[in-house]
C-alpha cells in the first residue's frame, strides 16, 4: 500500500511541474504575443536639395528595421519605423522634434544636417527621445553632452585634423591656404586644420573666411595669388567649391584642392568642370568594402540600388539603437543611451562600434578620396591608395 502510494504521489508531481510548465509557457506566449511595437522615426530632407540622402537615411533604416524584425524584433517587440521629412531645414527639425515628442516617439534615427540635427537634439533631451545620426558631423552635436546622442558618423573635427595632417605630410614644402565658408561646419573643420598643420611645424601662408553666399571668388584669387598658394584646403560645402574651383582655373591659377565630407556630392563635376581632376575629399572611408555589409550591399544592389553615402550608416543607426535596447534590458531612453555609450561593442554593418561618453565613435571614420578622369571623359572619386 505504501509503495502505491508513494508512486501516486510521483506520479501528481510530476503532472503537477507539467502543467506548470504548460501555464508558464503559454504565460510566456501571451506575453511576447502583447508585446507592443517599438516605434521608431527617421528625420531627414526627404525632399529638396539634399532628398538624395534622406532617401539613403531612409531606404538603410528601412531595411535594418525589416531584418531585425524578420529574426523577431528585440525580445519580440517589433520595430515600426515612422518617415518625416524636415528637408534640410533647422526650423522643421524643431517641428518635427515637437511633434514626435506629443507623439510620444522615444528613439530616432535623424537628422541628416547638423544644422537640423542640433536645435531638434535638445528638443528630443527635454522629452525623453534618444537620437541617432547616420549624418551629422558637427562636433557642437556631442559637445553639448546631452544624455540623448550618438552618431554613427564621423565628426567633422577628425576630418580637419586628418586633413591637416595630410596636407603636412604630403605637401610639406607647399604654400598652403585654409579658406571657411563661415558657417559652424566650415570655421570648425578649419580650426582643427590649422592645429594640425601648425602641430606639424607647417603653418597656413593664408587663413580666411568667405560669405556663405558668395558666388565671385575673384577677390579670394587674387589672395591667393598673391600668397603664392599651391595647395588650399576649403572647409565648406560643394555649392561655393565647385565654382571656386572653376573660377579658380579659368584665372590661371591652378592649384590643389583639398575639401571635407561638405563637398560630397555627385553634381560636383558639374560645378567644377574639368578642373575637379586631382581634388581630394576627406570624407569616411568606403562601408560598401567592409566585409560585415556585404550581405547588405547584395541585397540593395539586387534591388537596383546602390548603398552609397549615408545608407549603411542609417543601416547601423538603428541596430545600435536595437543593440542598446538589448544590452539595457528595456526600452527606457536614457538606460539604453547609457548602454551604448558604455563602450561595450554593439555588432552593425560596419563593423562592431563602440562609443564613448559623449556619444561618438571610438573608431577612426576617415579616409582620403581623389577625383579623378575615366576613359570616357567623365570623373569619378576614389579612395587614395
Amino acid at each position: 500500500m505504501s509503495e502505491l502510494r508513494t508512486a501516486l504521489s510521483r506520479l501528481f508531481t510530476i503532472l503537477g511541474f507539467g502543467l506548470l510548465a504548460v501555464m508558464s509557457s503559454a504565460t510566456h506566449q501571451s506575453v511576447a504575443a502583447e508585446c507592443a511595437d517599438i516605434p521608431v522615426a527617421v528625420v531627414g530632407p526627404m525632399t529638396g536639395d539634399w532628398a538624395v540622402y534622406g532617401d539613403e537615411i531612409r531606404r538603410g533604416a528601412q531595411l535594418a528595421t525589416d531584418d531585425i524584425n524578420a529574426k523577431g524584433g528585440i525580445g519580440g517587440c517589433k520595430l515600426a519605423l515612422t518617415v518625416l521629412d524636415d528637408q534640410g531645414n533647422p526650423d522643421a527639425a524643431i517641428a518635427m522634434a515637437k511633434t514626435l515628442a506629443k507623439d510620444r516617439i522615444r528613439f530616432v534615427v535623424g537628422h541628416y544636417n547638423s544644422g537640423a540635427s542640433i536645435p531638434a537634439a535638445q528638443i528630443y533631451a527635454k522629452n525623453n527621445t534618444l537620437m541617432v545620426s547616420p549624418a551629422s558631423t558637427n562636433p557642437t552635436l556631442t559637445e553639448f553632452k546631452l544624455w540623448n546622442v550618438a552618431r554613427t558618423a564621423g565628426r567633422d573635427d577628425v576630418q580637419g585634423t586628418f586633413a591637416g595632417e595630410y596636407m603636412a605630410g604630403h605637401f610639406p614644402a607647399r604654400n598652403l591656404a585654409v579658406v571657411s565658408d563661415g558657417t559652424p561646419y566650415g570655421d570648425g573643420l578649419a580650426d582643427k586644420a590649422r592645429k594640425a598643420l601648425r602641430a606639424k611645424r607647417h603653418p597656413e601662408k593664408l587663413a580666411t573666411k568667405i560669405p556663405y553666399d558668395q558666388a565671385d571668388f575673384a577677390d579670394l584669387i587674387r589672395k591667393m595669388r598673391a600668397a603664392k598658394i599651391e595647395i588650399v584646403f576649403f572647409a565648406g560645402l560643394a555649392g561655393q567649391l565647385g565654382p571656386l574651383i572653376r573660377q579658380t582655373d579659368e584665372a590661371g591659377l591652378h592649384v590643389q584642392f583639398i575639401s571635407g565630407d561638405g563637398a560630397m556630392v555627385k553634381d560636383l563635376t558639374v560645378l567644377a568642370g574639368p578642373a575637379i581632376e586631382n581634388t581630394l575629399i576627406a570624407f569616411s572611408p568606403e562601408d560598401r568594402s567592409n566585409p560585415a555589409a556585404a550581405n547588405v550591399v547584395a541585397r540593395f544592389r539586387s534591388q537596383g540600388f546602390e548603398p552609397e553615402a549615408y545608407t549603411l550608416k542609417s543601416y547601423a543607426a538603428v541596430q545600435v539603437i536595437a543593440g542598446g535596447i538589448g544590452m539595457a534590458g528595456v526600452q527606457a531612453p536614457r538606460l539604453v543611451a547609457a548602454a551604448i555609450r558604455s563602450g561595450k561593442p554593439i555588432s552593425t554593418v560596419l563593423g562592431d562600434l563602440t562609443f564613448d561618453a559623449k556619444g561618438d565613435r571610438r573608431e577612426p571614420d576617415v579616409a582620403m578620396y581623389v577625383w579623378t578622369r575615366q576613359a570616357n571623359g567623365g570623373f569619378s572619386l576614389k579612395p587614395m591608395k
